[in-house]
């Protein structure tokens, strides 16, 4: 703002007696009066804060009416939120090792060798590491085992297991018997394999040879076909 005064804002001398010319009107002072040094100045201060504080108060009127947006909220996914996928067990539901319907005996003197086919089912590899007889009503006396069919020569040492089994693929369970009794029949014979997947180890239950009565011996009665 210049320090000159408008024109129409100052204070008048002469001609009928000095006056005040404030906004574009003329204000008559008392006869004989003039304005003390300064005055001028002070008027112009005056109406400029008047102006000021006119125009702040106009604009916070104007303000009070206009409806300001609402912030809008923004989302944010904290990682301890995304849950991570749980690895599951390729078997929680049932066992990776199942006996097929093949089974096999072969009879040598009063020993009784007995086998079982054995299948993985799971998804992953699975190391057979041991196998033991679970004999009901007794009657036999468990001896040396191997993952190969009856008759066959074991490729691993009995008790020593590390047979591995592939996903889909099968073996043989062969166990030896002493027959105490003069003929098996109707002993049950089952078995349960001892197995490792995943760094862990489990056990499984085969349900082998319900009756050892379908099963042919030198000197018992044949096997009932039915």
């Amino acid at each position: 703002m210049s320090d000159a005064p408008r024109h129409e804002d100052v204070v008048e001398m002469g001609g009928g007696g000095p006056g005040l010319r404030l906004l574009g009107r003329r204000f008559r002072l008392p006869g004989g009066w003039r304005p003390p040094r300064g005055a001028t100045a002070f008027a112009v201060a005056a109406l400029a804060v008047g102006l000021a504080v006119g125009y702040t108060a106009g604009d916070w009127h104007g303000r009070r009416g206009t409806v300001l947006p609402e912030p809008t909220a923004s989302a944010s996914a904290s990682a301890s939120a995304v849950a991570a996928p749980a690895t599951a067990f390729p078997f929680t539901d049932a066992p990776p090792l199942t006996q097929d319907i093949g089974a096999c005996s072969v009879q040598s003197g009063r020993r009784l060798a007995l086998g079982v086919q054995v299948t993985n089912q799971s998804t992953v590899p699975v190391i057979l590491r041991s196998a033991k007889a679970v004999l009901p009503l007794g009657g036999l006396t468990p001896g040396s085992w191997h993952w190969t069919t009856c008759g066959a020569l074991p490729q691993t040492l009995a008790g020593q297991g590390g047979e591995i089994l592939q996903p889909g693929a099968s073996t043989w369970l062969t166990m030896t018997f002493s027959v105490k009794l003069g003929c098996p029949a109707p002993l049950p014979v089952q078995f349960t394999v001892g197995y490792l997947a995943q760094g862990r180890s489990a056990t499984v239950s085969l349900p082998g040879f319900p009756d050892l009565g379908q099963v042919p011996y030198t000197g018992c009665p044949p096997p009932d076909p039915s």
